[in-house]
């Protein structure tokens, strides 16, 4: 009660509402960047009786005017916490928002913000939303062609971090701003692993139906394939940690990840050319 709270994602006003509920008139300020949703949620809780501010704007920017706030909710997903957030929440103050996995699965985090205008918290189960407008990740062009792509085989068939949550939080950390993909051909399923920033790729595709055998293909200046391999052991080595004793920091330069304590970061990954 009496807490100062900013909400990214509108909507229909109705989880603004439940806010004000418990924080009380005049302590909500919530963010809506498409014009026509915001007018609709804006008369919906003038007619319930909900004094709410509603602002239509880019959510990733806050709205520092208001600030600083107790609490910022996120109900759209973002590959990064704007650091924004961070600065417009008062020491002490929680930050709850789904981060978009790299690796196709969401995740909620919730940090809470430091005196040294630093925040960090760890993720709390899986939570899958529309991503904000303005970070909406590019479409990635599947199939890609493998023509120029280099070529090898491996016996390693990593498939957790395609298909299992707690795998693909811990791995996807190790491998940020990638994309996973599934493509079938002749009814062989191949994973596939894409980069937008440097156009490189990488897949693995069965050799034969009854092979225990796998081709790998990668193109660009990363070797994605390898990258993922080397995640994948750490992942298994390290006792195949849940997304429970995965963490984030955030800070005004970046985003880093760690296991357990912020002392423990993700390895990182070496990047080498092809």
């Amino acid at each position: 009660a009496g807490m100062n709270v900013l909400e990214i994602g509108t909507g229909t006003g109705y989880n603004a509402a439940l806010l004000a509920e418990r924080s009380g008139p005049g302590h909500v300020v919530t963010m809506e960047v498409d014009p026509t949703i915001a007018d609709h949620a804006r008369t919906a809780l003038t007619k319930t009786g909900y004094s709410i501010i509603v602002i239509t704007a880019d959510g990733a920017l806050g709205h520092p005017d208001r600030a600083p706030y107790d609490r910022v909710i996120a109900t759209a997903a973002t590959p990064k916490v704007p650091y924004s957030w961070v600065e417009q929440t008062r020491p002490a103050g929680r930050i709850v928002a789904p981060l978009l996995g790299t690796f196709q699965y969401g995740a909620l985090a919730c940090l809470t913000v430091h005196d040294d205008g630093t925040a960090d918290g760890r993720f709390h189960g899986e939570a899958s939303f529309m991503p904000l407008r303005a970070r909406r990740p590019q479409p990635v062009p599947w199939p890609l062609t493998e023509d120029h792509a280099r070529t090898s085989t491996t016996t390693l068939y990593p498939h957790e971090p395609f298909n299992q949550f707690d795998a693909a939080v811990a791995i996807g950390s190790i491998l940020p701003e990638c994309t996973t993909g599934h493509t079938r051909r002749d009814n062989i399923e191949s994973l596939r692993l894409f980069h937008a920033d440097t156009q490189s790729w990488a897949a693995l595709t069965p050799a034969t139906h009854n092979s225990a055998h796998y081709t790998i293909a990668q193109y660009g200046p990363r070797r994605l394939w390898d990258e993922l391999e080397a995640a994948y052991h750490w992942w298994i080595d390290a006792g195949r940690p849940d997304h429970t004793r995965v963490g984030i920091t955030v800070t005004p330069e970046e985003q880093t990840f760690w296991l357990d304590t912020p002392q423990h970061p993700l390895p990182s990954m070496k990047r080498r050319a092809v």
